[in-house]
């Protein structure tokens, strides 16, 4: 590789401060660790890069830093104006209302509202200096090609704290390019940008709340969520950067103080350690007992606490060793402690109870802060086990393009690759070899898959991470299904490839736990992306359309009716035991499905394999009620309807309204268009932002008293690369159905659909037909290119008979017949199923088993007794999985 070429100065001498000092840096390195991090900079690419990186996006601000230095300071978004340097703000209904004092220096500025807008701060050389007003420059997140706008102080969102955090992060890097490389420059930078920050800070008191917008009064007093400075305490994060930045250059700020320092007879460190006691106080009172607002909220006051000096350095004795049992040991009637935190964690699945991205952040949050703390002389993660079972559980919610799924409030994307870096580097420093190869099989998948680059991490990342073991991501483990009762959450795979697996989740609702009251809601993947996802477009739980995207109208569900609530597992194979969150075994490679209930409703999904290249899913939803929306998100530029012999469907356009509205979000439907057709139909999503273009097929069996309605629905994702070629991204909207059957109770007579992902021209799916489908008994036949399959799907326990030479007595039911003939049955929690002259009959209860053929060779597998039929040959069998068959 390339070689990093470094010039290094020689650095000063560290001042002994007190004999009650400690030396700095302490959170991630130590004086001691520089000589290790340049020799990785020099012979680790990934780390060279990252060390370019963070100087190339610096020095254009440091250089400039020589001769102006006020440009980068007047950015700061301060009280400016003299008489108008608050030292006091106050609070009225989460928004700044008015400030009061006058500081000898700016104070820094609050944010001016709690709430989130839809506004990005234009680039740092666009920003107004010396901004006395706190009015902001914005860009549109939703609509990125408008023009700036002047966002006023009180609707600025979080644009205050996001420009102060931006000034901060390159003061912090600027300070650790200082550490590393001894140049003045960084460090005048850096320093000047903490001493205007730190002293803005010291001068401000904590604001004040007197109506209780924030559930507390404010100042010192507990209770509420109020932070220092922001509105919530868990995004009371500037502390993190200054706290980085004190600790790097804490050499350079004892020798170089701020004017203002000496003035007022205070050292660096006095002033840095009552901020961040500040930070501390308010944060060990204020957020989140529990939950994640706890851990966040501990995530950024940690950092805080561990830069303090010893107790014994204060005249109070609250140092380090003072506040750090708060989190480590001693609960509070404000906040659980970390073994207490912990047991939030579900003991068999390992997962939080909250959406999936609040779960893999809160655990990302506990790893990270592990490693600063071990550096204290505290192991939590030897100590607590659970941190790393929850950290490996999360693997289990992600897609095969390495995206968690999206359920709840959270946007998908990739999972935090930091958390099992960090892993690593525990597993590193303690000499675990095993499990530093299984974090590392993780690290590389995401790498091998793009989901994951080493050269985006930051400067902690550069001092922390360590060279990967030999390992490859074959390693991964790959679950069939994981099933979380605590979520009403399944998720069923078949094959981990992106370009050939198909996986579905299926899942019910739930009010809190940044969960949401989306009812019986199903997602189906294709092509290695969620095809037909639940929307995640807003802009935060405050926005106007997010009534839209957190309730049943951004799922793949029915209105009315069940929204939220317990479900119930009739059925799923394979099967997770209550003590597991996996599967165990597996009975069929082929095929799968999931039956689950909800107050009025029942759904069963299922997945057929009909190739190594081909599969299609099943869906049949029964709700006991006369009158049901069957609502359909699918991602596509276009969506085309046709009727069973291939002509459009014509449609009446310029429809007003839906004639009747289930759900207020309803009203986000756009370009609404309805034909009156109740025989079977097809339609077809096209995705042509990739190539090959990706297409979903859905089939659809016809009922009386339909009507078809297409309709432009809110996009799918304000993220890049979480639909292919970013379809249907904010503000792209996304083609969307509903199938609205009146006065026809859909229990009796339910939806039926097939869906195929497929590439242009590999459709394999040919023909859908009814064989029965109506009362508790469904059967349909299936036709591809190179087999069919006969589908049986019961709510009684009764025997059925869909033709001549099948009969059925179960849940679910498959016939599959190839070209050579019988290729497969299969049962799934049944008692029989029988083709011709192939029986698979269960001898205990109901069974889930399979029957199958290849090249003349049968196998069977079954999780009970079985009793085995082949050309009138009768054999019984005891449960096994891929057992071969003699005597047949």
């Amino acid at each position: 590789m390339k070689k990093i070429i470094l010039t290094f100065l020689i650095f000063l001498p560290f001042v002994c401060y007190s004999k009650d000092s400690k030396s700095h840096p302490c959170l991630y390195v130590s004086n001691d660790d520089k000589s290790v991090i340049i020799k990785k900079i020099q012979n680790e690419e990934w780390a060279g890069k990252v060390w370019q990186r963070i100087r190339g996006g610096i020095d254009v601000y440091v250089d400039r830093h020589q001769n102006d230095p006020q440009w980068i300071l007047s950015r700061i978004a301060m009280y400016w104006k003299e008489g108008e340097r608050f030292t006091q703000c106050y609070l009225k209904n989460e928004v700044w209302d008015y400030g009061t004092g006058n500081a000898p220096v700016p104070t820094l500025r609050l944010p001016g509202m709690r709430k989130w807008n839809d506004y990005n701060n234009v680039p740092l050389d666009e920003r107004i200096p010396y901004n006395e007003t706190g009015d902001m420059m914005g860009l549109s997140r939703s609509n990125p090609t408008a023009k700036p706008v002047l966002v006023p102080y009180k609707e600025s969102g979080h644009m205050i704290r996001g420009n102060n955090k931006e000034i901060l992060s390159l003061a912090e890097k600027a300070a650790f390019v200082y550490w590393i490389t001894g140049e003045d420059k960084y460090a005048e930078f850096a320093s000047d940008i903490y001493w205007k920050c730190i002293l803005g800070i010291y001068y401000m008191n904590p604001p004040l709340d007197p109506e209780k917008s924030s559930k507390g009064v404010g100042g010192y007093e507990p209770g509420g969520i109020l932070g220092y400075y922001d509105y919530e305490q868990i995004h009371d994060d500037l502390q993190v950067y200054l706290t980085g930045i004190y600790d790097l250059l804490f050499d350079y700020l004892v020798e170089h103080p701020d004017r203002q320092s000496s003035v007022i007879g205070k050292d660096v460190v006095s002033i840095s350690s009552e901020v961040f006691k500040r930070f501390i106080d308010i944060g060990l009172v204020r957020g989140g007992r529990t939950g994640n607002w706890n851990v966040n909220g501990f995530d950024l006051i940690l950092r805080s606490m561990l830069v303090l000096e010893n107790n014994t350095y204060y005249a109070d004795g609250k140092g380090m060793d003072y506040y750090l049992p708060f989190y480590t040991t001693n609960t509070t009637e404000y906040h659980d402690a970390l073994p207490d935190i912990l047991k939030v964690y579900d003991p068999v699945t390992g997962l939080w109870p909250e959406a999936p991205g609040y779960a893999s952040g809160t655990i990302g949050s506990l790893v990270n802060l592990a490693l600063p703390i071990y550096r204290s002389g505290i192991n939590t993660i030897a100590d607590y086990p659970m941190i790393q079972k929850a950290a490996l559980a999360n693997l289990n919610w992600l897609d095969v393009r390495g995206n968690l799924v999206v359920f709840g409030d959270m946007r998908g994307g990739p999972l935090s690759y930091n958390t099992f870096e960090r892993l690593l580097t525990y597993y590193t420093w303690v000499n675990d070899l095993e499990n530093a190869k299984k974090v590392a099989s993780i690290i590389r998948k995401g790498i091998d898959s793009g989901q994951y680059s080493r050269t985006q991490t930051d400067w902690v990342g550069l001092c922390l991470n360590q060279p990967l073991p030999e390992t490859d991501s074959t390693m991964l483990p790959y679950n069939r299904v994981v099933y979380s009762p605590v979520h009403r959450h399944l998720i069923m795979k078949n094959r981990n490839d992106e370009q050939n697996g198909l996986m579905f989740t299926l899942y019910g609702g739930e009010n809190g736990k940044h969960l949401s009251p989306n009812g019986l809601a199903m997602q189906l993947y294709g092509k290695g992306w969620a095809l037909a996802p639940d929307a995640a477009a807003y802009e935060s739980y405050w926005s106007k359309d997010a009534k839209y995207h957190q309730s049943a109208t951004g799922s793949n569900t029915i209105l009315p009716g069940y929204t939220a609530g317990e479900i119930v597992v009739n059925a799923m194979d394979p099967f997770v035991a209550s003590d597991e969150f996996t599967n165990k075994n597996t009975i069929s490679e082929s095929y799968s499905f999931a039956d689950v209930s909800a107050d009025e409703k029942r759904r069963l999904v299922a997945m057929v394999r009909t190739s190594p290249i081909t599969g299609y899913y099943i869906d049949i939803f029964r709700s006991d009620q006369p009158n049901n929306d069957y609502l359909y998100h699918n991602l596509g530029n276009e969506m085309k309807l046709y009727d069973i012999k291939g002509n459009r469907i014509q449609q009446e356009e310029s429809v007003n309204d839906l004639d009747t509205v289930y759900n207020a979000a309803y009203s986000y439907f756009a370009n609404i268009k309805k034909s009156m057709h109740t025989g079977d139909f097809r339609a077809v999503w096209d995705i042509t932002t990739v190539f090959p273009a990706i297409k979903m097929e859905m089939w659809m069996i016809g009922q009386k008293n339909r009507t078809i309605y297409t309709m432009d629905a809110p996009p799918t994702t304000l993220l890049n690369n979480i639909t292919p070629g970013d379809v249907n991204k904010s503000p792209q909207p996304t083609p969307s159905l509903i199938v609205r059957q009146n006065n026809n109770n859909a229990k009796d007579n339910p939806f039926i659909g097939v869906f195929e992902p497929y590439n242009e021209g590999q459709r394999s799916v040919q023909k859908v037909s009814e064989m029965a489908a109506q009362g508790d008994f469904i059967s349909l036949l299936v036709e591809s290119k190179d087999s069919r399959q006969y589908i049986c799907s019961s709510i009684n326990e009764k025997t059925h008979s869909p033709i001549k030479g099948i009969s059925f007595k179960g849940i679910f039911g498959i016939v599959s017949v190839n070209k050579k003939g019988f290729e497969a049955l299969y049962l799934g929690k049944g008692y029989t199923i029988s083709y011709g002259k192939y029986i698979i009959e269960s001898l205990s209860g109901d069974a889930s088993a399979e029957l199958r053929a290849d090249n003349g060779i049968y196998y069977y597998s079954s999780d009970k007794p079985v009793k085995i039929t082949i050309n009138n040959k009768v054999q019984e069998m005891p449960a096994g999985y891929n057992v071969k068959l003699s005597g047949f």
